[in-house]
């Protein structure tokens, strides 16, 4: 049962979303100072049966944090740095527009090739990988322009061949290995396996897309959407992961029974602004990025910025948006973490607004207006 009593705003948000048909659910998650406040459901997972707590939501690009972590282990682990060129980590990129391409461009989405198509998730991990080596560039390395998916694929690659386990050696299950398992994030996964998804197929909600006012059922829900690992696009699993993932950063990377999963002043480094004050080409607007996360930009407009925090977050909120469907981020500054995902792709406007009205309405209830 969701808490209206205690948080009224957050749920007249989200039933208003489910009135104007820009999803039939929505999963949410808020905890303040490492103590749960809000771990609940509204509406429908699917038209006979309604959204839970442990309902298996699509995360997309609000994953991409997880995998820029992994990243972090590995420059910990002093296996590679941040100006460290692509090449030296997969040569076959070496004789490509790509060769001056580093690990900050990629962590900062400033490499150049946005638009990109890796033809995921109908092709294969290899395929997609040979797909971006092949195609050109479409902007000088160093612009500002927000990848979606073909940066990601070769954080996801030099993760893979830099870990040496054969157990290990397929990005989901180093990210299970290296994040998920010893977070206890026992539900998330970055692509099912074909048989989970089929046994699991009750605990996914459908996902719906806008057309013509009304939802229709989208294929981002079924095989192969569900069973192809993209590192910045197919995280998915309860949004209380998603949280705890942040709360994990929040202790300057230690679990919550004390085990350090990254060094604080890494954690720090990857949270803090690194690229400031640019125009994305991608987003079109400014918007600020650590390593892999998007800083508070509301210095460029609180009401225009995509996929921000709300109004009333403070300067030091971090975190990354889902397209279309998701939220995750940090108010380090409050203590505050907050994660949400709704199973509606409502058309970029409304999710903007749907976006910037739930997480206004999460501060609002907590009492920082």
């Amino acid at each position: 049962m969701f808490p209206t009593a205690e948080f009224p705003t957050v749920a007249a948000a989200i039933q208003d979303g489910i009135d104007r048909q820009l999803h039939t659910g929505v999963q949410i998650y808020v905890s303040l100072g490492n103590s749960i406040v809000l771990d609940s459901a509204i509406g429908n997972a699917a038209p006979d049966r309604p959204i839970t707590t442990s309902t298996l939501m699509p995360w997309r690009s609000a994953g991409k944090p997880l995998t820029a972590f992994l990243i972090m282990q590995l420059i910990e682990a002093q296996c590679l740095k941040l100006s460290t060129r692509l090449p030296e980590l997969l040569p076959e990129f070496d004789d490509t527009d790509k060769a001056d391409v580093t690990v900050f461009d990629l962590l900062t989405h400033q490499s150049g090739f946005p638009q990109t198509e890796t033809g995921w998730p109908h092709c294969s991990w290899q395929e997609s990988i040979r797909n971006i080596r092949n195609s050109p560039r479409q902007l000088e390395i160093g612009t500002a322009a927000y990848h979606p998916q073909s940066s990601w694929f070769l954080l996801g690659e030099i993760l893979r061949r830099l870990d040496h386990a054969p157990q290990t050696s397929e990005f989901n299950g180093i990210s299970r290995q290296r994040l998920l398992n010893p977070l206890h994030l026992q539900n998330t996964r970055c692509g099912l396996e074909p048989d989970e998804a089929i046994l699991l197929a009750d605990r996914m909600p459908v996902i719906w897309e806008r057309d013509k006012g009304k939802l229709v059922e989208s294929n981002y829900g079924r095989i192969p959407w569900t069973t192809q690992a993209s590192p910045g696009a197919s995280f998915r699993g309860p949004v209380r992961e998603l949280g705890q993932f942040y709360e994990m950063l929040l202790r300057g990377g230690r679990t919550s029974s004390g085990e350090r999963l990254l060094a604080a002043d890494l954690v720090e480094q990857m949270v803090e602004r690194h690229r400031i004050g640019e125009f994305d080409q991608t987003l079109q607007h400014k918007v600020d990025f650590g390593l892999g996360v998007v800083c508070n930009s509301n210095r460029y407009g609180a009401e225009s910025v995509p996929y921000g925090f709300g109004q009333y977050c403070s300067e030091a909120s971090y975190g990354h948006g889902g397209a279309q469907c998701s939220m995750g981020f940090c108010d380090s500054a409050r203590q505050l973490v907050v994660a949400w995902a709704a199973n509606g792709f409502c058309g970029e406007g409304m999710h903007q607004r749907r976006n910037r009205t739930i997480n206004n309405a999460i501060y609002a209830d907590l009492g920082f207006v």
